[in-house]
């Protein structure tokens, strides 16, 4: 009988797609979470190599970064955190 596994493996063995070099996995990845500081970059490179998001309906974009914890009903005032959320705003637009 097998050692019992954790969840976190449990989860793992339901995504592996197939075994590479020594003993290396190829997962499969169900779900996609994106946020508003480092998806500008990754959008870049989607455009740059002329793909677009795979499956995109399994995409979730969240802005966790740079709202502000106090009046939130406030435009944002840094200028970069604006930038960040505007951009991923237009990226899930596009």
């Amino acid at each position: 009988m097998s050692p019992p596994k954790t969840l976190f493996e449990k989860v793992w063995d339901a995504h592996v797609v197939k075994e590479v070099a020594a003993g290396t996995q190829v997962l499969y990845i169900d779900a996609h979470f994106i946020h508003e500081v480092t998806s500008p970059v990754a959008f870049d490179g989607l455009r740059k190599r002329g793909i677009k998001v795979f499956r995109p309906e399994r995409t979730v974009a969240t802005a966790d970064h740079n709202i502000p914890t106090l009046h939130q009903d406030k435009p944002i005032r840094d200028a970069l955190s604006a930038q960040q959320l505007n951009a991923l705003r237009e990226n899930c637009k596009a």
